[in-house]
């Protein structure tokens, strides 16, 4: 029964999730759904996988000043000494003996017991010396990067982007808990009367600072709420939310989302646009399996019949789009996705550095597919979930150096809510809103 135990389950995951790069999210619900535990282990493991992935880098730190050659070992022994000392750095209300026991316990189980003294010796050595001082760490930028686990080439980045006191001030927002958010579909019911129907259940239910349709809270799932199913509400960040009013619509327009999976922002869309005015938002994507959540997000949330899914890369629209036709363009284009890090931790150890180098390429390719497709004095947004110039201030400047035609106005969003910084090319960064960080950049074609 051991290896059904929380902490065994949580080795086991970690190692999965690091050696097969799978998403932290659907491989924990997986977990959850498949495993029988009791309600204390459930929020054990969540609590264990979430927190371990965070603080990495920085429990690392820690175990490896006891290990010689920590290169040489096996992928689950790391992964067995960031767990335990997650729990002995974060988790106050268990005993250090506890810790101790089962991960010698746990060391038995694999590999023949090879490695149980050594991780006995290890975290007996952190329990007696406490955690490192990353004060003593001398380069600034290293220091930041244990501190927050955060890899060092994108410390490096976030450093020369932003400065070194600002990107500090974002990296303590981004291992905070991120809260639980939702968009009200106000065609069902106001955002009132569904902060008043969920009152009793979230306590600490508030109203979005960011978004009209938004509300957030502290705990919770809003995927397990009633009203989720009947449509009234739908998980999204209070970010992302701003994409769609960014898009001046109007009941009767001609949408294109060039890169609409899973469908909140398509939905959003939609929920301005009247079918019997002839308003309708295009969806595409390159895989049928992701139009179909599109689908079923459009008739869960009673927009469908302003829904059309189109599987198409969207660099090819060329093929089956004439020019001129479109009055709205999103291109929510995919990204590094670093602007999400608080809500996915893994993705900072999963992204390479040469892997994003090659995403702005991608992203002017599809921008500049779009240039023909709107129509004059139409709209075409760019917005993505990442905090990076090259993937955003970058690719609206090269796009407008080969597209005279286009200029830059002031996003809507970025008005509506007062932004002091620059309201052309609206970054929103993790410490801002304590939200996902996010950019929104609106270009209209003059002729």
């Amino acid at each position: 029964m051991r290896k059904k135990s929380a902490r065994y389950l949580t080795v086991t995951l970690l190692e999965g999730i690091e050696k097969q790069h799978r998403y932290a999210n659907l491989s924990l619900n997986h977990l959850l759904q498949s495993e029988d535990l009791s309600e204390v282990d459930r929020h054990l493991v969540t609590r264990l996988v979430y927190g371990t992935i965070q603080w990495q880098l920085r429990l690392d730190y820690n175990w490896k000043a006891f290990v010689k050659h920590p290169e040489d070992l096996p992928l689950w022994i790391k992964v067995l000494l960031r767990v335990s000392l997650y729990q002995m750095f974060f988790l106050d209300k268990v005993p250090a003996h506890a810790i101790l026991n089962e991960a010698n316990e746990i060391a038995k189980t694999r590999d023949h017991g090879r490695y149980t003294k050594l991780v006995n010796a290890v975290l007996r050595h952190v329990q007696r010396n406490g955690e490192q001082d990353y004060q003593l760490i001398q380069d600034d930028e290293q220091r930041l990067s244990i501190t927050h686990s955060m890899p060092l080439w994108l410390t490096h980045r976030l450093v020369a982007q932003y400065g070194f006191e600002r990107c500090e001030s974002m990296l303590e927002q981004v291992n905070q808990p991120p809260r639980a958010a939702a968009r009200v579909n106000t065609e069902k019911i106001s955002r009132e009367d569904l902060l008043a129907e969920l009152g009793d259940e979230l306590p600490d239910l508030k109203p979005s600072q960011l978004s009209p349709f938004g509300i957030t809270a502290e705990g919770g799932n809003f995927a397990q709420q009633t009203q989720f199913q009947q449509g009234e509400l739908t998980v999204q960040d209070e970010s992302s939310m701003l994409v769609a009013p960014s898009l001046q619509l109007k009941p009767g327009y001609q949408v294109l989302d060039a890169c609409s999976a899973p469908g909140g922002k398509t939905t959003h869309i939609a929920s301005y646009l009247e079918a019997h005015s002839g308003g309708r938002v295009i969806a595409l994507d390159i895989h049928q399996n992701k139009l179909n959540l599109v689908a079923d997000n459009a008739q869960r949330m009673g927009v469908a019949d302003r829904v059309v899914t189109k599987a198409l890369d969207a660099r090819l629209v060329d093929k089956e789009f004439k020019d001129d036709y479109f009055d709205r363009i999103l291109v929510d284009a995919p990204c590094s996705g670093l602007g999400l890090m608080r809500r996915k931790p893994e993705i900072r150890y999963a992204k390479q550095e040469q892997e994003i180098a090659n995403l702005p390429k991608i992203q002017l390719d599809i921008l500049s597919a779009m240039a023909s497709k709107i129509k004059v004095n139409g709209l075409v947004v760019y917005s993505t979930c990442t905090i990076l110039s090259a993937e955003n201030q970058d690719v609206v400047e090269k796009f407008l150096q080969l597209h005279p035609n286009f200029e830059l106005i002031k996003v809507q969003a970025a008005e509506e809510i007062n932004w002091t910084g620059d309201q052309k090319l609206f970054q929103l960064l993790m410490d801002d809103y304590q939200t996902d960080g996010f950019f929104i950049a609106c270009l209209k074609r003059i002729n």
